[in-house]
């Protein structure tokens, strides 16, 4: 029975998400403002960024995909509310592959998009923790040793 559910899982998600290309992974659209499929939406100011959850395959389901735009603009509207102006496209998609309700960018449920341009391919798989060029996760690279003595 276990494998049957998943297998159906699996199914659902590849009708969802369509095949990846040779250019990259084909993400799904994401859903215009006020869309019933958006259950979540914040702005989070540690990193300034407007976050959007959705619940693409039905709204019993756990919540499969998800946005972050970055904001160049946030203010408090006359009702206490946080208005947050952002970028057209996100920066970041997370869609939930395995289907267990978390994005996990470790196994390859995160991208980036560097151009900002929306879901055309160009988008590319992206890991917090992976080293590169620069401190891509929480945790910060350690001070290069100097040369002075003392």
């Amino acid at each position: 029975m276990g494998q049957l559910l998943r297998s159906s899982v699996c199914a659902i998600l590849v009708g969802l998400f369509p095949a990846a290309s040779d250019a990259g992974p084909a993400l799904p659209t994401e859903p215009d403002e006020f869309d019933r499929r958006e259950v979540d939406a914040y702005y989070d100011w540690r990193n300034n960024m407007f976050f959007r959850v959705f619940k693409l395959e039905s709204m019993e389901a756990k919540p499969n995909f998800m946005t972050a735009r970055r904001t160049y603009k946030v203010s408090v509207n006359q009702f206490g509310y946080e208005v947050a102006v952002t970028y057209a496209y996100p920066l970041f998609y997370w869609v939930d592959l395995n289907g267990d309700g978390e994005f996990e960018p470790g196994a390859g449920e995160m991208w980036i998009d560097v151009e900002e341009d929306g879901p055309n391919g160009n988008e590319k798989l992206y890991d917090p923790m992976a080293p590169g060029d620069a401190p891509r996760g929480p945790v910060p690279l350690p001070p290069s040793p100097s040369l002075r003595s003392g």
